[in-house]
């Protein structure tokens, strides 16, 4: 029987699933440990509360066994007890996940979850693997039969990043990221995919279902190791937690699970920053006296976090109350839903028409 239940029946604390992605030297494993430090005493309400690690990286987490004692490590490799090469399936990593909860840890960090990706048994491994068998060996049906080598191995994954969304515990994903080739005139992107921001220089290895399932997901920066530099997915509710000149750390994963548990005053932040965005609408002129007021005073440490988006919204609302003055048809003119390319295509097929019916 399907039954709708009021909110205020619910009180069961959400969990967290945190994405954090950057190259080598950027803090991600010593980040995400201090976070789920914050994170596992939030939930627990004890100081030294278990830490899950999934370590991947040749047992690197062990560098830091000395600072977290309270971290229960699992060595996570290719191989299985008998020794024999398995890989890093979707099926391995949902165990993992399972054994987590089994255990009852409040938090489960894994790094590198780029392995469930690129390494082997991976993802972009399997797929190469099913293509092969699908092909035959054989390369030039290779791209007429790559969706449907696809289409047996992004199920898999699916069921994973499912799993990871459903997960009863708090997760934290470490991935390693890549820089991306800059264009040297715009200082942007040269070529983007669904992974891909253009003013982001990096590219995380995962796949973008993975990055936009996140409750937060950040890529840091070698220039500012365990800074939220580069914040692909960050929530109103912690904008304000997570600025990008300060490095994240326990007091991070402790507003965060506070957040969770709906102690926090994450909502509130939301709301000063829904308040402002309302004034900006409004254009510069009302949001400067906004900004002066004892309400603007009081918003200005939240607001600032958005302070460019602030900007950007004024700004365009000058130019939209400006181009009505000038003609109140402007904008409805304009908007035809084509592209400049596009327009003028239109434009070139209806003087060809024209060209011939002239003749």
């Amino acid at each position: 029987m399907i039954r709708f239940i009021p909110v205020a029946e619910l009180n069961d604390p959400l969990t967290l699933s945190i994405g954090l992605s950057g190259g080598s030297g950027t803090g991600k494993t010593y980040t995400a440990l201090l976070m789920a430090r914050g994170i596992a005493e939030t939930v627990t309400g004890r100081a030294v509360a278990p830490i899950g690690y999934v370590d991947t990286e040749n047992r690197r987490a062990l560098h830091y066994k000395a600072a977290f004692p309270e971290m229960c490590h699992y060595d996570f490799t290719a191989l299985d007890d008998a020794g024999n090469l398995v890989g890093f399936g979707p099926e391995r990593w949902i165990s993992v996940i399972d054994a987590a909860e089994a255990a009852e840890l409040p938090v489960l960090i894994l790094d590198s979850f780029s392995h469930a990706w690129e390494g082997v048994g991976g993802v972009l491994d399997l797929h190469a693997t099913t293509l092969d068998r699908l092909t035959r060996g054989d390369d030039s049906k290779k791209d007429a039969r790559s969706q449907l080598a696809w289409a047996e191995v992004k199920p898999r994954y699916r069921r994973l990043i499912d799993r990871i969304v459903r997960a009863k515990t708090n997760i934290i994903i470490c991935t390693r990221a890549k820089p991306v080739m800059q264009d040297l005139k715009t200082r942007q992107n040269a070529r983007n995919t669904k992974t891909r921001r253009k003013d982001v220089p990096w590219d995380p290895a995962s796949d973008g279902d993975l990055l936009f399932e996140m409750t937060t997901m950040v890529i840091l920066d070698p220039s500012a190791p365990g800074c939220p530099v580069h914040q692909i997915k960050v929530a109103d509710q912690f904008k304000a937690l997570l600025d990008p000149r300060r490095p994240m750390g326990v007091d991070t994963g402790r507003a965060m699970a506070e957040w969770a548990k709906g102690q926090g005053d994450a909502q509130k932040q939301k709301e000063i920053l829904d308040r402002a965005r309302d004034r900006a609408r409004e254009g510069t002129k009302r949001f400067t006296e906004w900004w002066q007021s004892d309400d603007g005073v009081a918003a200005r440490p939240i607001a600032r976090t958005i302070i460019e988006e602030l900007k950007t919204l004024a700004e365009t609302a000058d130019r939209d109350c400006a181009a009505v003055e000038d003609d109140p048809f402007a904008n409805d003119a304009d908007d035809d839903g084509l592209t400049p390319e596009q327009r003028s295509e239109l434009a070139a097929a209806e003087a060809a028409f024209r060209a011939g019916n002239d003749g």
